[in-house]
């Protein structure tokens, strides 16, 4: 049996940050003890100037694979998770086919028990003929149930009510939800077609998308939530009043709230005067908004009214993000530097290492039961994210992991750096560096 041991650095654990040994055999942590023995490990990291914390868990994440390659693989993508010391993913159904079946989730599956040098998970995608799919997914094996509210394609676009009634009432597990009104989105569009024509500017999209068409979405599914007893989160909340919403469904802990909301990393790190220089490489869905969205975001992280971090992380080539409002596609590459956002986020003294730690890792485990994550304790597996706080990072085009090649924190030095990572025991990245070809397995989810 393969045995690391960490020695002396500061762990990141459920009680405190201390420093301890911590001891891998094969899988899992075996030992965290003030000093223990070197004799018969066969690897020894010293790691005294370094923070160990939970291997960081995404639960929003678009790798794109299969049907669109050119933008991302499950390996480029895993490659980048791994660099960022994120060791375990949650990936969205949108590819081409949709994941709508438990096939198209087994076909997921077996590409990343190929690929893949982080956890994996999958959600099954809610349309509007899969209710008898939904219904019989086993809820160990899928992240849980997707369904886009606005900002989807096909089939997978819901929009009537009788169909998201039934999914929601009828859903064994939890419901991952994009908030959106299309039709109001869908207005604001024609208006600026008529204004602008083809050459709508990228800093009129928190205008299109704007909170409006955010918030009666929301409303919508919080309804339809308490009148069905489904389980729900919310993804990337990015408007205070949504923060205001979710303020009165505070019951219980992450695992057993029925109400639940993400910020992620695009709407925390950036606000709308980012449109003015770094243009379509921020443009998402739904939209990045004002800077106080942004403070109300950071708030409810630090008062637990959001749960959960995750990135959205959805690559596409550099061609179409370059493009005016209309041709540009939305979506934003970030996985690989989240991690770091979210620790310049901290020496501004806005967000808690706590809050970091626990957001985009322990709460995403507990939220999802996925189990034996998420934590540093004896039994757990050893996912670990390894870092330096002391450190420095500049981004460069040579330093992108993602299939894509660009990233909007490109040119951004960061004031930390992530050293090492280790998935289920093993190295991964070591001093920055990829150092093994596989790691990754099929997250259980324990329900």
């Amino acid at each position: 049996m393969y045995r690391l041991l960490l020695k002396n650095p500061l762990l990141f654990t459920p009680e405190s940050i201390i420093r301890k040994d911590l001891l891998i055999e094969g899988n899992f942590i075996a030992k965290i003890d003030d000093i223990i023995s070197a004799e018969g490990c066969d690897t020894v990291l010293d790691c005294h100037d370094l923070m160990v914390i939970p291997g960081l868990i995404d639960e929003h994440v678009h790798f794109r694979e299969p049907g669109m390659e050119s933008k991302g693989t499950i390996k480029s993508e895993s490659r980048a998770s791994v660099l960022g010391g994120v060791t375990s993913f949650l990936d969205m159904p949108n590819n081409n086919p949709q994941t709508c079946t438990l096939n198209e989730i087994y076909d997921k599956k077996m590409r990343a028990q190929k690929d893949s040098l982080a956890n994996y998970g999958f959600y099954l995608g809610a349309s509007r003929d899969n209710l008898d799919e939904i219904q019989r997914a086993n809820v160990r094996e899928i992240a849980g149930i997707k369904v886009f509210m606005g900002s989807s394609t096909g089939n997978m676009l819901l929009e009537d009510d009788q169909i998201l009634y039934d999914i929601f009432l009828k859903s064994r597990t939890l419901i991952a939800l994009h908030c959106e009104d299309p039709k109001i989105v869908s207005t604001n569009e024609e208006r600026v077609r008529i204004a602008y024509h083809d050459e709508a500017p990228i800093y009129l999209h928190p205008y299109v998308r704007n909170s409006d068409c955010c918030i009666k979405s929301t409303k919508k599914a919080i309804a339809l939530a308490l009148e069905t007893g489904a389980r729900i989160h919310i993804l990337h909340i990015s408007t205070k009043e949504e923060v205001d919403l979710l303020k009165n469904y505070m019951f219980g802990n992450v695992s057993t709230r029925q109400i639940s909301g993400e910020a992620c990393i695009p709407h925390i790190y950036f606000n709308e005067s980012d449109y003015t220089h770094k243009g379509g490489l921020i443009k998402c869905n739904p939209a990045i908004k004002f800077e106080a969205d942004r403070l109300a975001l950071i708030a409810a992280l630090e008062q637990h009214v959001l749960t959960t971090i995750g990135t959205d992380h959805a690559p596409h080539e550099q061609s179409q993000k370059g493009n005016t409002y209309f041709k540009c596609a939305s979506g934003i590459p970030s996985i690989q530097y989240a991690i770091l956002c979210l620790l310049e986020l901290y020496k501004r003294r806005e967000l808690s290492l706590e809050t970091i730690v626990n957001s985009y890792s322990t709460n995403v485990a507990q939220r999802y039961h996925i189990e034996k994550r998420g934590s540093i304790a004896e039994g757990m597996y050893a996912d670990l994210a390894i870092l330096d706080l002391g450190g420095t990072h500049t981004v460069t085009k040579d330093d992108i992991a993602s299939l894509c090649r660009w990233s909007p924190f490109s040119g951004s030095v960061f004031h930390s750096l992530v050293k090492h990572t280790i998935v289920n025991g093993r190295i991964v990245v070591k001093d920055g560096k990829i150092v093994a070809d596989n790691g990754g397995c099929a997250l259980v989810f324990n329900r």
